[in-house]
């Protein structure tokens, strides 16, 4: 009997972590989101010495959130990630707006594929 409350309480504290781990991957990713929102308005509106000051801000703040997320996400999604964050403020230096919102585009769309992959759901498990 001792066993199976132990395995039951171990499979609760797992559950219990997982979806802990996903709330706070999403709260990083969302917060990623926002910035490349603000980047985009940024060049959008050709403001290219904002969007060059924060693209850096979001290379530090990538930084941060890339070693929490190393435990979770698949290496490639970040080496990506990293190579277009790097581009970005190339592009944001150089003042081009085509460039720069390609590169922000794609941003956005690794970032969500980082959200929809960890998220817990029946697709996700199986």
């Amino acid at each position: 009997m001792k066993n199976i409350l132990v395995a039951f309480g171990l499979f609760i504290l797992m559950i219990i972590g997982i979806f802990i781990s996903s709330n706070a991957i999403k709260l990083r990713c969302t917060q990623l989101q926002d910035l490349n929102s603000t980047l985009e308005s940024y060049i959008i509106k050709e403001n290219y010495e904002g969007a060059y000051d924060l693209s850096l801000d979001y290379r530090k703040q990538w930084k941060k959130t890339s070693k929490f997320l190393t435990i979770y996400i698949h290496h490639e999604n970040l080496d990506m990630m990293n190579n277009e964050s790097l581009k970005l403020t190339q592009y944001t230096k150089a003042k081009d707006k085509s460039e720069a919102l390609a590169t922000i585009h794609v941003m956005k769309y690794l970032i969500d594929h980082i959200i929809q992959h960890e998220e817990v759901s029946i697709s996700n498990i199986f």
